[in-house]
C-alpha cells in the first residue's frame, strides 16, 4: 500500500515538475497583471494634473512623472521640449535649456514604453499599456534568471523558485508594475549575462557590448554596474597561453572588432542629447531645474540649490560629487538594516543568496566573481548616492539588479540544499513574509518617506506618519489600492484587504508547491 502511493505520489509531482514550464511563467504574467497599476482611459494633459491621477492614482512620484511627460510629449506633441502642461505634470524634475522646458531623466526608458503606450491607447487604457511593458521586462527576468540558474548547475525546479523570489519575494514587485527603470536595467544586465553563458562566438560579444552601451541612455549609474560584464567579455577577446616557458597572447580579430557596435547606442544618445538640449554631451540630469512659483501656477527658470530626486546640477562635471565616500557606511545601513528601506525589513529572503554565492563559490561555479563584481558595484555606488533612500520608495529600489544576481544564488543554494528539510523550513517561513510585505508594496503605495523626513511631515500634517511597510498596510485598511484590477473589476466585489490576501496567498502558496515538488523530486530519486 505505501509502495503503490508513493509511486502515485513521484508520478503526480514528475507530472507537475513538466508542466511547470509552461504554466509557471502564465501564473507569473498573470499575478503581474493582476497587480499592475493604473486608471482606465487615456489622459490627457489636463487629466494628468489633477489629483486623481497624480497623488492619488499611478502618477504619485516624479520619477513616474517625468518619464511618462517625456513619453506624452515625444508621441502627442511631437517634441523633445515640454509644453508648460507637460512641464507642470513632470514636476519637479523639469530642466530649462535655451529657455525650453525639458526631462531630467535619461530618455530610453520613455522611447522603450512607446509602443505599450500606442497598444493601450487603441484600448482605451495607455497609461496601463505603458506601465505593462515595465511588467513584461520583469516577466523576461524571471526568465533569464531561470536559464541562468540551469546553465550554472542548478536543478530546474530550484532554479524556478529562485526566479520566483526575485519576481514576488523582492522590492522588484512594485517596481515592475510601475514606471521606472529598474526592471529594464536588471534585463540588460541579465541578457548579458547569459549572452556570455550561452556562446563564446562574436555575436555573443556584440550582443554584450551593444547591451552594455544601450544601458547608459537608459539609466547613466548603469555604467558601472554593466562596467564588470563589459570587461569579462575584452577578455574573450584576447587570450593567454603558455608555450615553452613563454607567455603568448593571441588576439581573434574578429572578435577584436566586436566593441564598435557600442556606436549605435551612443549615436541615438548623442542625438537625443543635441536636439533636446542642443548640446550632444549635456547630461538631462545636470541641467538647472525649474521651479514652480506660487502664485501663478507657472515654471520659472530658478536654478533649485537642493534637488528633489533629480540631484541635478548645473553642469557635467559636478554630476560626480554625488558620490561621496563618506556616505558609505550610512548607506550600507540603509540599505540593509534601517526599518525604512532595510534588505531585513523587506526582503530578507534574498539574504541566504549570500550563502548561495560563497557554496557556488566554493564549488567553482562558472562567473561567480563577475556576479560578486555587479553586486559590489550596485551596493558600493549606491551607498555613496547623496540619496541612498531613493527619495519616496518602496525599500531599496536601488539595489534591484543585485536582487536578480542574489536570486540566481538562491537557486543554487536550493540546489544544493534541497534534501534538507530544516534549511526548506527556513526558505518557506522567509519567503512567505517576503512575499506578503513586496505584495502589499505593489498593489498599494510607493509614496515611502525616509526617516529622516518624518519628522518634518508630523509637523505639517499634525499625525503620525509611518515610514516602514505599515504606511502601505494603513493605505491598504483604508480601503485603497493602486491596482487597475482592483479599481475597475474587483472592488465591486471584495475588499482591498482581501484583494490583497488573494494575492498573497495564490504567491506563497505557488512557492509552498514548488518547494515541496523539488523537495519530494530528489527524495523519490533517492529512493
Amino acid at each position: 500500500m505505501n509502495k503503490v502511493f508513493l509511486n502515485t505520489l513521484k508520478r503526480l509531482f514528475m507530472i507537475l515538475s513538466g508542466i511547470k514550464v509552461v504554466l509557471f511563467p502564465l501564473f507569473c504574467a498573470f499575478i503581474l497583471m493582476l497587480s499592475l497599476r493604473g486608471y482606465s482611459g487615456n489622459p490627457t494633459v489636463q487629466l494628468l494634473n489633477t489629483k486623481r491621477w497624480q497623488d492619488n492614482g499611478p502618477f504619485e512620484l516624479s520619477p513616474e512623472r517625468g518619464r511618462f511627460a517625456l513619453l506624452y510629449s515625444i508621441v502627442e506633441d511631437h517634441s523633445f521640449q515640454f509644453s508648460n502642461a507637460i512641464g507642470l505634470f513632470a514636476r519637479p524634475d523639469v530642466g530649462i535649456s535655451k529657455g525650453r522646458y525639458v526631462s531630467l531623466f535619461a530618455p530610453l526608458l520613455s522611447f522603450v514604453v512607446i509602443p505599450g503606450y500606442e497598444i493601450g491607447k487603441s484600448l482605451g487604457i495607455s497609461q496601463v499599456g505603458t506601465f505593462a511593458v515595465i511588467a513584461l521586462f520583469a516577466l523576461f527576468n524571471f526568465l533569464l534568471i531561470r536559464s541562468i540558474a540551469i546553465r550554472l548547475g542548478a536543478n530546474r525546479l530550484a532554479a524556478t523558485l529562485g526566479a520566483f523570489v526575485f519576481l514576488f519575494a523582492t522590492p522588484g514587485f512594485a517596481y515592475a508594475v510601475n514606471l521606472y527603470q529598474h526592471q529594464i536595467s536588471t534585463f540588460l544586465i541579465l541578457l548579458s549575462i547569459w549572452s556570455l553563458l550561452k556562446s563564446e562566438n562574436a555575436w555573443s560579444l556584440i550582443l554584450t557590448f551593444f547591451l552594455c552601451s544601450l544601458a547608459i541612455p537608459l539609466d547613466y549609474p548603469n555604467l558601472f554596474f554593466l562596467f564588470p560584464i563589459g570587461f569579462y567579455a575584452l577578455g574573450r577577446i584576447i587570450s593567454f597561453e603558455k608555450i615553452k616557458n613563454k607567455l603568448a597572447v593571441r588576439m581573434s580579430l574578429l572578435k577584436s572588432l566586436t566593441p564598435l557596435i557600442m556606436i549605435i547606442p551612443i549615436i541615438f544618445f548623442l542625438w537625443f542629447n543635441q536636439v533636446s538640449f542642443g548640446n550632444p554631451f549635456q547630461l538631462s540630469g545636470t541641467l538647472p531645474a525649474a521651479k514652480k512659483a506660487p502664485i501663478s501656477g507657472k515654471l520659472t527658470s530658478t536654478v533649485l540649490q537642493a534637488q528633489s530626486s533629480s540631484n541635478a546640477t548645473t553642469n557635467n562635471s559636478e554630476a560626480i560629487r554625488f558620490f561621496q565616500t563618506r556616505n558609505i557606511l550610512n548607506g550600507f545601513y540603509l540599505h540593509f538594516v534601517s526599518p525604512d528601506r532595510g534588505i531585513i525589513y523587506f526582503t530578507p529572503v534574498i539574504l541566504l543568496g549570500v550563502l548561495g554565492a560563497l557554496l557556488a563559490y566554493k564549488k567553482k561555479v562558472r562567473m561567480v566573481p563577475l556576479f560578486m563584481a555587479i553586486i559590489g558595484a550596485n551596493i558600493l555606488l549606491y551607498s555613496m548616492w547623496g540619496d541612498p533612500w531613493g527619495g519616496w520608495a518602496f525599500g531599496s529600489r536601488y539595489l534591484i539588479p543585485a536582487y536578480a544576481i542574489l536570486a540566481i544564488f538562491i537557486a543554487l543554494l536550493l540546489t544544493y540544499w534541497r534534501k534538507n528539510i530544516l534549511f526548506l523550513t527556513i526558505f518557506l517561513i522567509l519567503f512567505a513574509y517576503s512575499a506578503a510585505v513586496n505584495t502589499l508594496g505593489a498593489i498599494t503605495t510607493s509614496a515611502m518617506p525616509p526617516q529622516v523626513e518624518v519628522l518634518a511631515l508630523e509637523k505639517l500634517s499634525g499625525v503620525v506618519q509611518r515610514y516602514t511597510y505599515e504606511r502601505n498596510w494603513e493605505f491598504l485598511i483604508a480601503g485603497n489600492s493602486k491596482s487597475f484590477v482592483f479599481q475597475t473589476f474587483a472592488k465591486k466585489y471584495m475588499t482591498s484587504e482581501e484583494y490583497f490576501e488573494i494575492l498573497a496567498g495564490l504567491i506563497i502558496l505557488a512557492g509552498l508547491s514548488v518547494t515541496t515538488v523539488l523537495w519530494f523530486q530528489k527524495g523519490m530519486h533517492n529512493e
